[in-house]
């Protein structure tokens, strides 16, 4: 029998699930495939079984490691953390979000020859109708309806962060961490405004500006260029600035100020004439000095629209990223690279601002400090350590308070 075509449930949850699993299996298999089936298992009295199979045919997983597969902070060992940065660490919020569906989850591995994870939910059938018109909303227009944005930028949680508010306020926008897509992107589609992260890892956003402005078309040649950088100091700005850079916004950095630099730039000056000029204080910005280990979430949870699923989603892009800074930091400290230790900091940083991590946000701000300088390697180790000491502390707290979220926004 096929799987119904209708089924109640929470969507959210199972796309958080399969994303994760299929993320692991991308990060995991250097060749080969991957695989994802759904077979209905059973169907009775308006309830439906059904189970997900993701395989993959990586590099597979130890035994003695399954036996802890779905534990916080057990899922690699440490030649996996230096080959892969520390992918494939979310596995105890698989469990925890199956577990709460009342699901089940398994695993079974042979090691080079892959994975294959089975889980099994169910849900109740619904039956086909008409769907609800949505009520009329009376939110005030933006005014950046249907601006073309392209966006620059590598990491993943702050990619999937700028889609959501650029999609929120209507606009097209094409996000890429490669130059050269980026560069035919500006040849096919008429952008507006480009957010250029300055620091990637193969082409830089000082390049690619430079490149950009390098151009013959006029239309691509002056499109205006924010640059969005967490670590900037005044010989950065001259720099950009030289290269074409027209403006600048520093991590992390406010929906209020994202919307205010697209109204300000990317808006004609006869479009301008239709805009309700943004106040300065649309919203608290909160002074980096001034950030804790008393980690209060409500103003992520509104810059996510309201929506705990969306902040949970948030939250997961970034322990993966704190979780893939350990492994990539242990391996480059090993291979005394600072330069790309400096890099994998700096990749960090915004995040940790973010969600407020005062503590972890400090000591990565002195591994970079010594990156650039003395290159105290014992040092930096030191520091390094003290990192994965309080990194747990911070994940506990970040959980406790989406839990007091959760209770509230039910």
């Amino acid at each position: 029998p096929k799987i119904p075509k209708l089924l109640l449930g929470d969507p959210s949850k199972l796309s958080q699930v399969l994303l994760n699993l299929l993320g692991n299996a991308i990060k995991f298999t250097e060749e080969g495939k991957i695989v994802l089936k759904t077979k209905l298992k059973s169907i009775n009295t308006g309830k439906a079984s059904i189970d997900f199979q993701i395989s993959d045919t990586g590099m597979g997983i130890p035994g003695d490691d399954l036996l802890h597969i779905f534990d916080a902070f057990k899922q690699a060992k440490q030649h996996t953390f230096s080959k892969y940065g520390g992918a494939g660490l979310g596995l105890s919020i698989v469990k925890q979000i199956v577990d709460r569906l009342g699901g089940s989850i398994d695993v079974q591995s042979e090691l080079d020859k892959g994975t294959v994870f089975t889980m099994n939910l169910k849900y109740e059938t619904g039956k086909e109708g008409k769907a609800p018109v949505p009520e009329k909303t009376d939110s005030q227009p933006t005014g950046v309806e249907d601006l073309n944005v392209l966006v620059f930028e590598d990491n993943p949680l702050n990619q999937w962060l700028i889609k959501k508010r650029l999609k929120g306020w209507g606009c097209n926008f094409f996000v890429t961490e490669h130059c050269e897509t980026g560069l035919k992107i500006l040849e096919k589609e008429e952008i507006d405004l480009v957010f250029m992260d300055l620091h990637m890892p193969v082409v830089d956003g000082y390049e690619i500006t430079r490149r950009i402005r390098a151009s013959e078309n006029p239309n691509i040649s002056s499109v205006p260029i924010i640059a969005l950088t967490a670590d900037f100091s005044v010989n950065d700005k001259e720099k950009a600035t030289e290269d074409g850079i027209d403006d600048f916004i520093l991590k992390p950095y406010t929906p209020e100020e994202l919307l205010n630099k697209l109204i300000q730039h990317g808006l004609s000056d006869s479009d301008d004439k239709n805009i309700t000029e943004i106040s300065a204080d649309a919203g608290p910005v909160q002074k980096r000095e001034e950030l804790s280990m008393s980690i209060d979430l409500t103003g992520m949870l509104e810059d996510c629209m309201g929506e705990v699923d969306m902040l949970e989603e948030l939250l997961k892009l970034f322990k993966g990223n704190a979780l893939e800074f350990i492994g990539k930091a242990k391996m480059h400290l090993k291979n005394q690279d600072y330069d790309q230790l400096q890099f994998a900091a700096h990749k960090l940083k915004s995040g940790l601002a973010m969600v407020q991590a005062a503590n972890l946000l400090i000591l990565i701000q002195q591994i970079q400090e010594h990156c650039k300088t003395d290159r105290n390697h014992d040092q930096m180790q030191y520091l390094y350590e003290q990192f994965i000491k309080e990194y747990p502390m911070v994940e506990f707290a970040l959980d406790k308070e989406m839990t007091r979220l959760r209770k509230e926004n039910k």
